[in-house]
C-alpha cells in the first residue's frame, strides 16, 4: 500500500515534465509565440547545389543537394496562425489525453484490475490511442497543406500524412487487453457466485 502514493507522485511528475516539454517543443506554444509562420513543402525537391562554394564542402564524387523547401511569412494573418497551430495541436491533444486517461485508469485500478470499470477504461484508452494515432497526423498534414496554400502558388495538394505505427498498435493491444480483462471480470463474478 505504501507504494501507491509513490507511483501516483511519479506519474504526476512524469506527466508534468512531458506536458511542459511538449508545449515548449511545439514551436513556441504551437507556433503562436512567433511573429512568423513556416510551411514545409511535402515535395522533397532534389535541388542540386552546383555553386562552387557548395561543391567544395563535399568530398570528391559526392553531390550536395537541398532536399526540402520551407516558406516563411513574416506578416501572417489570423488564419495562418490558426493553420500553423493545427500543424502540431492534434498530436498534443492525443498525448495529453492519453496521459489523463492513463492517470484515471491507474487511479481506478487501485482496487484491483478485474473490475468492470478498469476493463472499460482500458478499452477507452485503447480506442483513444487508435483513433488519435490515425487521425492526428492526417489533421496536422491537412493543416500544413492549407498553410502552404496561403503562402505558395500551386504547391498545396492533399496527401495522406505519415502515420507512426506505434501509437495505433498500442491502441489495438489495449483493446485486446480490455477484452481479456472483461473475460476475467466475468470469470471472477462466476467464481464469487459459486463460492
Amino acid at each position: 500500500m505504501a507504494r501507491q502514493p509513490a507511483v501516483f507522485a511519479a506519474l504526476a511528475l512524469v506527466t508534468g515534465v512531458i506536458t511542459g516539454m511538449v508545449l515548449y517543443s511545439r514551436a513556441g506554444f504551437f507556433g503562436l509565440a512567433y511573429d512568423l509562420v513556416v510551411a514545409q513543402s511535402p515535395d522533397y525537391y532534389g535541388i542540386p547545389l552546383d555553386d562552387p562554394a557548395f561543391t567544395q564542402m563535399a568530398r570528391p564524387g559526392v553531390m550536395a543537394s537541398a532536399s526540402g523547401l520551407e516558406f516563411i511569412d513574416g506578416s501572417p494573418d489570423a488564419g495562418q496562425y490558426l493553420w500553423q497551430a493545427l500543424t502540431t495541436f492534434p498530436g498534443f491533444v492525443v498525448t495529453a489525453g492519453a496521459f489523463f486517461l492513463m492517470w484515471r485508469l491507474m487511479w481506478r485500478a487501485r482496487g484491483g484490475v478485474y473490475i468492470p470499470q478498469v476493463a472499460r477504461r482500458v478499452r477507452f484508452l485503447g480506442g483513444w490511442l487508435l483513433a488519435g494515432g490515425l487521425l492526428a497526423p492526417q489533421i496536422e498534414n491537412f493543416a500544413m497543406m492549407r498553410l502552404l496554400d496561403t503562402m505558395a502558388v500551386g504547391e498545396a495538394g492533399y496527401r495522406t500524412g505519415e502515420i507512426p505505427l506505434v501509437v495505433p498498435l498500442v491502441g489495438l493491444g489495449l483493446l485486446a487487453l480490455a477484452g481479456i480483462l472483461r473475460d476475467g471480470v466475468r470469470m471472477r463474478e462466476d467464481l464469487e457466485g459459486t463460492v
